[in-house]
């Protein structure tokens, strides 16, 4: 159990990574209408932003509406650095930048380890067989 839980870590992890480097995926602007906590019973809140996406080089009549994922709250009219999220439904964006990326690689290493003493586990388990 521990393996397919790390290598869905590395996997999902390494393609947001990836995302937040906007290497891939198409790049524009996010301005934002309005942000909700999506939490509002825990300690912690996690929002949610909705808004219009604008893709680089285009104008604004070829964008579209749709969902910023991992936000903070921020205040309607912002304008964010974003790409189309590959992973997931369609019209959900992520932002780029420096601290995405590093997000992404912290849970990637996590996910590593996870991997890693499930793989071991698996091997010891393996083993208990030939005895």
């Amino acid at each position: 159990m521990l393996t397919l839980v790390g290598a869905g870590a590395v996997v999902i992890n390494g393609v947001q990574g990836v995302q937040a480097t906007g290497l891939v995926g198409t790049r524009g602007t996010f301005t934002v209408a309005y942000c909700t906590d999506t939490n509002p019973s825990g300690k912690n809140s996690d929002y949610e932003c909705g808004g219009d996406f604008a893709p680089r080089g285009g104008n604004v009549d070829d964008g579209r509406s749709g969902t910023l994922e991992n936000a903070d709250n921020y205040p309607a009219g912002k304008k964010l650095d974003v790409v189309e999220s590959l992973m997931g439904s369609e019209l959900r964006f992520r932002e780029t930048g420096v601290g995405a990326a590093l997000g992404s690689v912290l849970w990637f290493c996590i996910g590593l380890a996870i991997l890693a003493m499930g793989a071991f586990q698996s091997r010891k388990w393996a083993k208990s067989f030939k005895k």
